[in-house]
C-alpha cells in the first residue's frame, strides 16, 4: 500500500501531461485556424482601402476629362463670339461662357480634393500594407512551428501512455481502480495533498485524527467533502 499511495502523485502528473499533449490535436489546429482568420482579416482591409483608392483616383480621372471638356466649349463659345449677327446672341454666348466657367471652378475644387483624400487614403493604404506583410510574416513562421509541433504529438501520446503503464503497474489494483474512478466522476485532480489542515481539492477540514493516519499510507483515505484521495504533501514522490 505504501509504494502504490507513494507513486499516486506521480501517476496524476503523467495523467495531466498526457492530458495536454492530447489537447494539442485540437488546440494547435484551432490555433492556426483563427491566425488564418486574423490574416483574412487585415488582407480584407487591405483589399477594401485598395478598392476605396482607386476609386478616388477615378473619380479625379472623371473630373480632369470633364474639366477638359467644359474649356474646349469655352474655346469654341469664344469662337463663336466673332460671327455672332446680333446682341441677344452675343449675350447668349457670354452666358454659357459663364457657365461653363463656373463649372471649371467646381470641377478644379474637386480634383484639388480628391487629390488630397487620395494621397491620405494611399498613406493609409501603406499602413495597412506594412501592418499585412509584417502579420503573413508572423503567422507563418508560427504556423509552422505549430505544424512542426503537431506532427511529433501521437509520438508523444506514445511514449507518455508508455510511462503512464510502467508506472500504474507499480500501484496495487485496487488503488489504481479507485484513482480512475475518481478521475472519471470529477476530473483534473484525483489525489490531493493535505494543506493546513484542510483538502487540497475542496478545503474541508481534515480532522487531526485522520491526518495522522493518512501520514502513515497504510490504507487509502478519501475526502469526505470531494471524495478525492489525500496524501499529505511531504511523503509523496514527485
Amino acid at each position: 500500500m505504501l509504494e502504490s499511495l507513494t507513486i499516486l502523485f506521480k501517476l496524476q502528473k503523467i495523467d495531466q501531461d498526457l492530458h495536454e499533449i492530447e489537447q494539442l490535436k485540437v488546440n494547435i489546429p484551432h490555433q492556426i485556424e483563427t491566425m488564418r482568420d486574423e490574416q483574412a482579416e487585415v488582407e480584407q482591409r487591405f483589399s477594401e482601402q485598395e478598392q476605396q483608392v482607386e476609386s478616388l483616383e477615378k473619380d479625379r480621372r472623371q473630373h480632369e476629362r470633364d474639366l477638359e471638356g467644359v474649356q474646349e466649349q469655352i474655346k469654341k463659345y469664344q469662337g463663336q463670339l466673332h460671327s455672332v449677327k446680333t446682341n441677344k446672341e452675343y449675350d447668349a454666348l457670354q452666358k454659357e461662357m459663364q457657365t461653363q466657367k463656373a463649372n471649371v471652378s467646381v470641377h478644379e475644387d474637386a480634383i484639388l480634393q480628391l487629390m488630397s483624400d487620395t494621397e491620405e487614403a494611399g498613406e493609409a493604404l501603406e499602413a495597412i500594407r506594412v501592418e499585412m506583410e509584417t502579420t503573413i510574416a508572423a503567422i507563418k513562421k508560427q504556423s509552422s512551428s505549430l505544424e512542426k509541433k503537431l506532427t511529433t504529438v501521437d509520438e508523444d501520446v506514445a511514449v507518455k501512455r508508455d510511462e503512464r503503464q510502467r508506472t500504474a503497474m507499480r500501484i496495487e489494483a485496487r488503488v489504481a481502480r479507485v484513482y480512475d474512478r475518481i478521475r472519471r466522476n470529477l476530473g483534473g485532480l484525483a489525489v490531493v495533498p493535505i494543506k493546513k489542515g484542510a483538502c487540497g481539492g475542496c478545503f474541508n477540514i481534515i480532522p487531526l485524527q485522520i491526518v495522522a493516519e493518512i501520514r502513515k499510507m497504510n490504507r487509502l483515505t478519501v475526502c469526505e467533502g470531494c471524495g478525492r484521495i489525500l496524501l499529505v504533501e511531504e511523503t509523496v514522490e514527485v
